[in-house]
């Protein structure tokens, strides 16, 4: 927990912006323009708040990358539909299994088929997401499910 980075987010994002802006706001807004403390000091919560919903979400998105967008592979060109992906997935998967059933012990010979399974896999994350489906609210619901049957390591194991 107090690691370099939770020093530099404290300090820095927490008392120097948050604080230091805070106070500076405060200011401007009640002293500058006059407005009655209480009401500048909700304003100037509400300008914070702001500003550093896209500061923290940019901060914390490299902490959360099992729901965040990180995709290995570049998006394929195209518009394409759940059930084309449905279809590219089956494909894919039909040469994997013939791959790997040929060499099961030897991974150089099915690891290409493997790759461009897991890369339709993702394809079609990124076409439901187009397409308005939570695939994150579904990612998380699965581990949390997962975690209270017992399936994952524990953590720092």
């Amino acid at each position: 927990m107090f690691s370099r980075e939770w020093f530099v987010y404290v300090f820095g994002r927490w008392i120097l912006l948050s604080g230091i802006a805070g106070a500076i706001m405060q200011v401007i807004i009640a002293d500058r323009l006059g407005i009655p403390t209480f009401p500048a000091f909700l304003l100037n919560q509400l300008i914070l708040a702001s500003v550093f919903w896209y500061v923290d979400k940019y901060i914390f998105q490299r902490h959360f990358g099992a729901v965040k967008e990180v995709f290995k592979f570049p998006r394929v060109r195209g518009k394409f539909t759940p059930e084309h992906q449905f279809t590219k997935i089956a494909e894919e998967y039909s040469e994997f299994a013939t791959a790997y059933k040929k060499n099961p012990d030897d991974h150089n010979k099915w690891l290409h088929e493997f790759l461009d399974l897991s890369h339709a896999v993702e394809m079609t994350e990124r076409v439901l997401k187009e397409n308005g489906a939570d695939v994150n609210a579904e990612f998380y619901k699965i581990v949390q499910q997962n975690k209270a049957k017992g399936l994952y390591e524990s953590e720092g194991s």
